[in-house]
């Protein structure tokens, strides 16, 4: 049977002509798309393709699968031909082919194909799948990811209830202080989905914070220096930093007062392979340390920068609250 052909020119009924012009429209049907179709003879040997699957060789007449394919994917190809001619039923195989382009997926059917009453060898159908192979395992890789983070969120969650719980006087109080907290993860999140959670620029998490508050008053904090990318570890625990710093602010600072004014800054530390922090408040308000550790000064002084492998200082002083974060540059997006 020569190379590329389904029946012979004489058994179409308009004789050599109609035979030609059935070739033309199947190979105008298949060219370019992502179906292949080939077939071959009882014993396995290819008689003719059309379209062939990237990965197979340019020279397929004649040939068996496991001349053209790896061992792997020709058993299996090879098998699913055999059962279909001892079943004469249909099967259909998932295959993976290896390429000079990378690794493809092709949904194979694979059916007997019969003439004048008899069976005469398999017909095989290749459909490309590799975009949706590819994109399956991206959304498993996602999935993944979603999984992980969603375990490490509750238990900084898990942290925070019980942190709060325990410096909470009353219920009410929890309640309020607890909200305050979530909300301020919240917040650090939105600005992460919003750069598809790669990180967080520092300056975003600071207006998203403030604003949560005192959107209003965001004339009065000043943004210095360079806008870090962070990471999202980073960007989640430096957002419940800035959540405390805001919530004092408004208390007990700079945000308490018409005169207060805030300067925050971020860039290179002094400290080598490290950026420097710092919330820095002026006003007339003079502060002194409280006498009762509270949740959120461990949070600022303890938990922040020991979840970011830094260090952090407080201090509380005549012109106004001061916090100095030392970050890693390794938590930052380079």
């Amino acid at each position: 049977m020569a190379a590329r052909r389904i029946l012979n020119d004489t058994e179409l009924n308009g004789g050599i002509a109609s035979g030609r012009e059935y070739w033309s429209h199947c190979e105008a049907a298949l060219a370019d798309s992502r179906i292949s179709v080939a077939a071959s003879d009882p014993d396995g040997r290819y008689t003719w393709i059309f379209n062939a699957p990237v990965g197979f060789p340019a020279e397929v007449i004649g040939k068996f699968d496991g001349d053209v394919l790896a061992p792997e994917s020709a058993d299996a190809l090879a098998r699913a031909k055999r059962e279909v001619l001892e079943s004469e039923e249909p099967r259909e195989i998932e295959l993976h082919v290896l390429s000079e382009r990378g690794p493809r997926w092709y949904d194979v059917r694979v059916r007997a194909e019969r003439r004048d009453g008899r069976t005469v060898g398999t017909v095989s159908s290749f459909i490309d799948v590799t975009d949706r192979k590819v994109q399956e395992e991206h959304l498993r890789i996602v999935l993944r990811e979603l999984a992980h983070r969603s375990k490490n969120l509750l238990a900084v969650i898990q942290g925070i209830a019980r942190q709060t719980a325990e410096s909470a006087s009353s219920p009410s109080q929890f309640v309020s202080r607890f909200n305050g907290r979530i909300f301020s993860l919240s917040r650090a999140h939105d600005v992460l989905t919003d750069a598809d959670w790669r990180g967080a620029r520092i300056f975003d998490l600071v207006r998203s914070q403030i604003a949560l508050y005192a959107e209003n008053r965001m004339a009065s904090v000043a943004l210095e220096g360079e806008n870090g990318f962070l990471r999202p570890n980073a960007a989640q625990y430096i957002g419940l930093a800035l959540h405390e710093l805001t919530t004092n602010a408004l208390k007990y600072g700079a945000l308490s007062r018409d005169d207060g004014a805030i300067a925050v800054r971020f860039g290179q530390s002094t400290a080598p392979d490290f950026f420097h922090f710092s919330w820095r408040e002026q006003s007339g308000a003079e502060l002194r340390e409280p006498k009762v550790r509270s949740f959120g000064l461990m949070m600022l002084t303890e938990v922040v920068p020991t979840s970011v492998s830094g260090s952090a200082e407080l201090t509380f002083g005549p012109g106004g609250l001061r916090y100095e974060l030392e970050i890693p540059k390794a938590q930052l997006v380079a």
